[in-house]
């Protein structure tokens, strides 16, 4: 509800100032006509005159013998004030049209942006192609809608200033007490149209920075044939690097990734290996859900997924950095920020479709290694041990988590219930469907024999294969470094 408040406030604000400028206009009108009943009856009395005139002027003259004199000195004063008369109508009748302009820009905005939404979710190349060009598009939108009320609020501030200060011998001046605070409203849409202007446009290209080192084909041959295996029995490219890492699951990406803590930078096919998870299951099942990742690279999700995943992250980073902490934003500012927040809202609801969509075919793709029941076996081991190494990465962090956790899963078996259904595997791009889609999806059945077999205690083989893989052939240095990455890697 306070969301739609904010929501309002894109009518609220041009339709007030569009009131304020008609009733200003108005009263200039008021004194024009004033000003010319009083000629007429000083030129020739009229009772009828007389009535015609303004309450306030009428009010002036109720029980006065000296009418002629005091429709004299009205009259100076308006006529002192003529040419600055015609200014302010002018300017209220600006401001009105300026505040209306407001009003249909916003208007224009909200469409343009459901009619984008509505697109992107019914096209999954409109969405890779054009998200950050409407991005680009809705801020410009809001820097003329803020222009446009701006403009209208200052030359309501104006007109107030003037007749004050053409009236300070009547005390006109107080005025002030009402346009000074307004002045501070003025100065809140100056600021967020600068903000506006210097940081919407400024959409960087998508990257990632993660917790990992990268295994060259050099150090560990054996591990790239294995996969370059993968990815031939797929049809589907070789990855340009393999990473492996303690804080992920298995995921590909092909944005730039910064890997810390050494701050190289990679570019092209990324696959990323998680090691707790390579210690902990068996090779078959992580041929799966490689294979599974292999299988975007196959259909480009990781050229136009990841991407799309990347650059959304980046437009809530910037949503989130202009909502700030303040739970009540200026009166101008909700508008733009609402407006950002449906954006996000209604795209988000695209991202999610089409990821999920991704991830399917994703799933079929890892079920051609080993067979789907393989395949949804690995997946429920994944998901077991992603949420043991998590309690493990938050009580004790990177250190020793190896043998931390091939010691917790020697005293304590993993576990997943019928919750098992409604969770989904981390990661840290794309949108993950939950258990239960993915299972449909490959047609196999949650069985308690499935379920034990993705549950059980990490065999000999489980722990010792990934390393053996990673030993060069020839004993080298490399190779031995290769193989002992498990081992010291924090």
């Amino acid at each position: 509800m306070r969301r739609l408040g904010w929501g309002l406030t894109l009518l609220l604000l041009p339709l007030a100032l569009f009131g304020w400028g008609q009733v200003q206009h108005w009263r200039a009108d008021t004194a024009q006509e004033q000003a010319r009943i009083i000629r007429q009856w000083l030129a020739a009395p009229s009772d009828a005159l007389l009535q015609s005139l303004p309450w306030a002027a009428r009010k002036q003259l109720n029980g006065r013998l000296d009418r002629r004199e005091a429709l004299q000195a009205q009259l100076a004063v308006l006529d002192a004030d003529r040419h600055w008369l015609g200014v302010r109508k002018w300017m209220a009748s600006l401001s009105g049209w300026l505040a209306l302009a407001a009003l249909l820009t916003g208007v224009g905005a909200w469409l343009r942006l459901r009619v984008d939404a509505w697109r992107a979710l019914r096209s999954a190349h409109y969405l890779q192609g054009r998200m950050t060009a409407n991005w680009l598009v809705l801020g410009r939108w809001l820097s003329a809608y803020l222009i446009l009320l701006a403009s209208s609020l200052c030359l309501s501030l104006l007109y107030e200033t003037s007749l004050g200060l053409s009236h300070a011998a009547q005390g006109g001046l107080t005025v002030l007490i009402v346009v000074l605070p307004l002045t501070s409203v003025l100065l809140v849409c100056m600021r967020t149209l600068w903000r506006l202007r210097q940081q919407w446009p400024g959409m960087s290209a998508p990257s990632a920075s993660f917790l990992g080192r990268q295994l060259p084909r050099q150090a560990a041959p054996a591990l790239w044939r294995w996969v370059e295996g993968l990815a031939a029995q797929l049809h589907a490219p070789v990855p340009d690097h393999i990473v492996v890492g303690l804080d992920q699951g298995f995921f590909v990406t092909s944005v730039p990734v910064v890997l810390q803590p050494g701050g190289s930078l990679l570019n092209g096919r990324i696959l990323y290996l998680p090691l707790p998870c390579l210690a902990a299951m068996s090779q078959a099942e992580a041929a799966s859900l490689i294979g599974h990742e292999l299988g975007h690279f196959r259909r480009r999700d990781t050229e136009r997924g990841s991407e799309i995943c990347a650059r959304f992250s980046l437009m809530c980073a910037h949503y989130q950095a202009m909502l700030g902490a303040d739970s009540a934003p200026p009166w101008a500012v909700r508008p733009i920020l609402w407006m950002a927040g449906q954006f996000l809202h209604h795209f988000q609801v695209a991202v999610h479709h089409w990821g999920r969509a991704q991830e399917l075919l994703a799933d079929r793709a890892g079920a051609e290694v080993g067979g789907p029941k393989l395949f949804i076996q690995a997946l429920l081991r994944a998901i077991a041990l992603g949420r043991v190494i998590d309690g493990l990465l938050l009580a004790r962090g990177g250190e020793g988590l190896p043998q931390a956790l091939a010691l917790h899963l020697q005293r304590t078996p993993l576990q997943l219930g019928e919750e098992a259904l409604a969770l989904t595997i981390t990661h840290p791009f794309d949108t993950h469907p939950d258990t239960a889609t993915r299972l449909q999806n490959l047609n196999i059945l949650l069985d308690p024999q499935l379920l034990q077999a993705a549950l059980r205690v990490p065999s000999s083989d489980d722990q010792r294969w990934f390393n053996e893989l990673c030993l060069a052939p020839d004993g080298s240095a490399d190779g031995k470094a290769a193989g002992g990455v498990a081992r010291d890697f924090t």
